[in-house]
């Protein structure tokens, strides 16, 4: 199966004047099948050693506030104006390019670093399956089986199967919620069978964020960041549910249990656009425009349930 879903898009440039790089027809292909593709090779070193220097000094914010002990983790904000490189990544052709491909109009979402420690759970990333986009997964360190690989679920993205899934244990939510412990065991998580992606530093796994993902045998301190993007709306259900995300990606929270991310989503140099970035603009704008509008106004609403959303006739 590796074969099938490893490909090396090595840029021919560094960090600058980079060739776009478009997935081929079979790369697609089976990403809208399988629901994820392995791009090998595709950071350069010297854009690896600026990436770990970002990351570094992000840590280093957070540990001002929370020791880091590898116990807990910790993720971070990285589309500020001391993550340059890793923010504007985002604007790159190598992943907006390609999660174009994939959905065709998105908004970027975001870019994080985090220290992930212990095991993960089986889980999909989006609220509610009705507003899903592509992560783009950068580990910093090598990653095997035995160390925190990610796992994934070929095809779980895609319905029937995505909704019989979680009607089973434990890839259901609400039995995560009520067994978190066994949950995290590595016999649990292995018991479902998965695909492993074994990456080394420079490589990137892009996934349909809707697909079941875990991880198992993972270390205490293992680096990796992330760049997102959510699939432009374009049905009546998937606009309600993107409705719901808008007004949490443009409102101000309560980050009193985080202090060093920002209040929004993104923090407010990233808002300001002072680089005067036409793409960036008109993603802040989709967000902004999405987060007016009024919830039920369609048709349909979201509502939480289980620590989910749900989408429902208003």
């Amino acid at each position: 199966m590796r074969r099938l879903v490893e490909w090396d898009l090595r840029p021919k440039g560094l960090i600058t004047g980079v060739k776009t790089l478009m997935l081929t027809e079979e790369q697609l292909r089976y990403f809208n099948v399988f629901g994820f593709v392995l791009l090998k090779s595709l950071l350069t070193t010297d854009e690896l050693r600026i990436i770990q220097s970002e990351f570094d000094h992000r840590a280093e914010v957070v540990s001002s506030y929370e020791d880091f002990d590898g116990t807990k983790r910790q993720y971070f904000n990285m589309m500020g104006k001391d993550t340059p490189f890793l923010s504007s990544l985002m604007e790159d052709p190598r992943f907006v390019g390609v999660a174009e491909q994939m959905f065709g109009d998105v908004l970027g979402r975001g870019s994080d670093g985090n220290r992930y420690v212990k095991n993960t759970f089986w889980h999909y990333d989006p609220g509610t399956p009705e507003a899903y986009g592509v992560k783009f997964a950068i580990y910093l360190q090598p990653m095997r089986a035995d160390n925190g690989a990610l796992r994934l679920i070929p095809g779980s993205h895609k319905n029937p199967w995505f909704v019989d899934l979680d009607k089973h244990p434990p890839l259901r939510y609400a039995w995560v919620r009520q067994h978190y412990e066994k949950a995290e065991s590595d016999e649990v998580i292995s018991s479902v069978p998965g695909y492993v992606c074994e990456t080394d530093p420079g490589d990137v796994v892009a996934f349909d964020d809707r697909i079941y993902h875990a991880s198992v045998g993972g270390s205490n301190d293992r680096h990796q960041c992330d760049i997102t993007y959510l699939r432009y709306p374009r049905t009546p259900r998937e606009l309600a549910a993107t409705i719901s995300l808008a007004k949490d990606y443009m409102n101000e929270r309560d980050n009193s249990a985080d202090p060093w991310n920002p209040k929004r989503t993104a923090p407010d140099d990233w808002f300001a656009n002072k680089g005067r970035s036409s793409m960036r603009q008109r993603w802040i704008e989709g967000w902004k425009e999405i987060s007016e509008m009024k919830e039920g106004e369609n048709g349909f609403k979201t509502v939480p349930i289980d620590g989910k959303s749900k989408v429902v006739p208003a």
